[in-house]
């Protein structure tokens, strides 16, 4: 582990895949429309809950902090993992040693989505819609109404989304939140542990399954990440 800089930030960053979704099932043919941003199934709803459980157990037995605040990609199934594993008003279930408890704020954000593009259950719905639906959340100011990114004919290539994963940490960086957690997808959180702590997955031979969990620490210092620590799955 590399010391620390006394001008150096922390920030504790749990990366979660979303539960079973309606594509995850056998042989479903992500080229089919009707398979259109596709949301959690039964068995999905259920991991959400467990994980959401499991991780809070984990996060106040690791740290004195709280969650503060939850990121989603606007993917339907990874906003109901994500608002699953950290009901509103489970404040009122939930006892911490001083007795308070303060519920994260929820951001949704397509830095963190799926490689977009041919794949039907890589394209988000209408902005209006999400906002609609999901009132609780706070939503990327940049976002667009309509899913302009999303291609019929062309994928978003893996250098593609190496550039967005950047981004992405370019901007959490910035947030003031210390304690974070990020519901996303597969193969981001496979490309994003490539980039930045590769030994987490065994050099990519360890796959990310739904509802894995990997925490690391991300260390900034004048707003600019300088490098991942203490990457490992939960």
């Amino acid at each position: 582990m590399s010391s620390k800089n006394e001008n150096e930030r922390v920030q504790k960053v749990v990366f979660v895949r979303h539960g079973i979704a309606l594509h995850n099932l056998p042989d479903s043919n992500l080229s089919d429309p009707k398979l259109f941003d596709p949301p959690l199934i039964y068995q999905g709803k259920q991991q959400a809950l467990h994980t959401g459980h499991r991780l809070q157990e984990w996060w106040r037995a690791s740290s004195q902090k709280e969650v503060e605040l939850v990121v989603t990609s606007p993917l339907t199934r990874c906003i109901q993992t994500a608002t699953l594993a950290f009901l509103p008003g489970d404040i009122y279930t939930i006892t911490t040693t001083n007795g308070s408890k303060k519920e994260p704020s929820f951001f949704c954000t397509e830095l963190c989505r799926e490689a977009f593009g041919m794949h039907y259950p890589d394209k988000r719905r209408q902005r209006s819609l999400l906002m609609e639906y999901w009132p609780m959340l706070e939503f990327d100011p940049g976002m667009r109404e309509m899913d302009e990114a999303w291609k019929r004919d062309a994928r978003e290539t893996i250098r593609e989304l190496h550039t967005r994963i950047s981004y992405f940490f370019t901007w959490l960086v910035g947030r003031s939140e210390k304690s974070v957690v990020v519901v996303t997808h597969g193969v981001w959180i496979e490309q994003c542990v490539k980039l930045y702590c590769p030994k987490a997955l065994d050099d990519g031979k360890r796959r990310i399954y739904n509802c894995d969990m990997i925490a690391m620490d991300c260390i900034s210092q004048n707003g600019e990440l300088c490098r991942i620590e203490n990457a490992h799955l939960i």
